[in-house]
């Protein structure tokens, strides 16, 4: 019989974790569907591109997220909790009177108001961790999306400092919720110990007190009262703790669901505004198709107005930023960090003085024959030999798939393979250098501001003196109102830059980065470039 109610309970558990699994899939499921509907409808995705952070991380695993929590972890004791909360109240209240279960339910109830203070302060933390984490992952991304273009700036160690200022937001931004977890654990603890001492002092009460069993006056009667009673009252009082033991999880799903909410909130405000656009006037009739173009909408792109603090840098710091405390290790310990350094703080002419070298080729290709990385047998390019020299234009013109873009990255050393001749490269690709490669693809990193984008891939500096000569420089290109667009050189940009302005206009800030480095050598393709002859 034992064996039958041991197999029985173990069942039970374990069909009550399938239901709720399929239960979670089921919810899953419905949100997901109704998420994906909403967002691929009439443009949403497009038009919600920069109104909200991450909405691929918000359909995704913000929703699994919350659907777990409230299927596999909240739902079952927040259902079954209130029956037995019942049924040992009227145990407790046999027993002891009004006094156990208005001494329970005082202490469940400060409980609940220490955790709800507790609690409000950890959700916003949940969903800006969550935030920080998606903003992470896309920064990821983003270099994975760029790569070829980031190789060509030879901006590897710019990246790595914007990816390590998202990372150390995100840690900061953990920190303080693990404080805040700490309290609220804290709190959980200190009601679940002090629950198993209310007990007795419930029980006491009814015996000293309330000399409720006088008429048992021995010891094994006393006992037996004792046990009894004890366990109703463990068992209400445990009943309660176990909700608030919920408080961490509740402070989860609370975060992740804000977000689900405010993406479900913006995606129907995206759908109302876009019925009121397609909405044929009233004299129209019913039958006759309206439809809306974009043309004469404008769309307000919110700029984000955050000053920045200036702060002197220096080679310590930008150290710090590209290897975090590592630095002190041996590994790292190389003469390459400090050119590292100096490439970040944009010390491209303060060591080195390229005039020297002006009679001798920057790059020279003898006989060198170009095939592709990963099949050795096919051939782009045969026996070239080529000289690059200073003040001395050189135009490659071919048809497509002829291979100029295969020179180009040979030339800037991402691709090494040329199984015949010889490359020499008098220039060194590594910043600081003479050398300047303009991707075929302009690549503006996201979240960064003006000044940023005019100096990138150099890492933006506070320095003032530079403002004059950009915005003269903004001013002489016709691209002066980028200033009040953007709320000035070092205002934080949230939209995306690719998205927001032409083809034209990055290009023109491509040049503009170019002339302000005054770089001997540059190479682009003119086949992609969008900009006017004045321009």
């Amino acid at each position: 019989m034992s064996f039958v109610l041991v197999f029985l309970k173990a069942a039970t558990f374990a069909l009550i974790k399938l239901l709720s699994s399929l239960l979670y899939l089921r919810c899953r499921r419905l949100l997901g569907f109704v998420m994906h509907r909403l967002y691929f409808k009439r443009h949403a995705f497009y038009l919600l591109t920069n109104s909200l952070d991450n909405p691929d991380q918000r359909m995704t695993q913000d929703i699994e997220k919350c659907t777990r929590l409230l299927a596999c972890e909240l739902l079952g004791p927040l259902l079954l909790t209130p029956f037995i909360v019942i049924y040992y109240t009227y145990l407790t209240y046999n027993s002891s009177g009004y006094l156990g279960p208005l001494t329970i339910y005082l202490f469940f109830t400060s409980a609940t108001i220490i955790n709800r203070i507790l609690i409000t302060k950890t959700i916003p933390l949940v969903a800006e961790q969550e935030k920080r984490e998606g903003d992470l992952r896309a920064r990821h991304l983003e270099v994975r999306t760029n790569v070829e273009s980031i190789a060509f700036y030879q901006a590897g160690f710019t990246e790595n400092v914007f990816t390590n200022q998202k990372l150390k937001h995100l840690l900061k931004t953990q920190k303080i919720l693990i404080i805040w977890q700490f309290w609220l654990n804290l709190a959980t603890n200190c009601f679940d110990f002090f629950g198993g001492i209310l007990s007795y002092i419930i029980i006491a009460i009814a015996i000293f007190v309330q000399n409720k069993y006088d008429d048992k006056i021995g010891p094994p009667e006393l006992n037996g009262i004792v046990s009894e009673n004890a366990f109703y009252y463990l068992y209400l009082i445990r009943s309660f703790t176990g909700l608030i033991s919920l408080s961490q999880n509740v402070g989860d799903f609370g975060g992740v669901t804000h977000r689900v909410v405010e993406l479900y909130e913006e995606l129907t405000r995206v759908h109302s505004d876009q019925l009121e656009t397609e909405r044929p006037p009233s004299t129209v009739p019913s039958s006759v198709v309206v439809i809306a173009s974009d043309e004469g909408k404008s769309s307000k792109i919110g700029c984000g107005c955050v000053k920045k603090t200036p702060k002197d840098d220096s080679n310590g710091r930008i150290q710090k930023e590209l290897h975090g405390r590592q630095t002190q290790h041996a590994i790292l310990a190389s003469d390459s960090d400090d050119d590292e350094a100096e490439y970040l703080l944009g010390e491209n002419g303060s060591q080195r003085n390229w005039l020297d070298l002006a009679a001798e080729p920057a790059i020279v290709f003898d006989s060198v024959t170009i095939v592709l990385p990963d099949d050795p047998t096919r051939v782009l390019i045969l026996n070239l030999s080529l000289q690059v020299m200073q003040n001395r234009n050189l135009l490659i013109s071919g048809e497509s798939g002829t291979g100029k873009t295969s020179l180009l990255r040979v030339m800037a050393g991402l691709w090494n393979c040329c199984c015949t001749g010889n490359v020499e490269r008098n220039r060194p690709l590594r910043p600081p250098s003479s050398l300047f490669f303009v991707p075929q693809r302009a690549y503006f990193p996201l979240g960064h501001s003006l000044r940023q984008q005019l100096v990138y891939p150099l890492k933006a500096l506070p320095v003032e003196r530079d403002l004059d000569r950009l915005a003269k420089i903004l001013d002489w290109i016709k691209m002066d109102y980028l200033l009040v667009r953007c709320g000035g050189f070092d205002a934080t940009v949230t939209w995306d830059w690719n998205d927001s302005l032409s083809q034209g206009e990055l290009q023109a800030i491509i040049f503009l980065n170019l002339f302000k480095k005054f770089q001997f050598f540059s190479v682009y393709q003119l086949d992609v470039f969008s900009i006017t002859v004045h321009e």
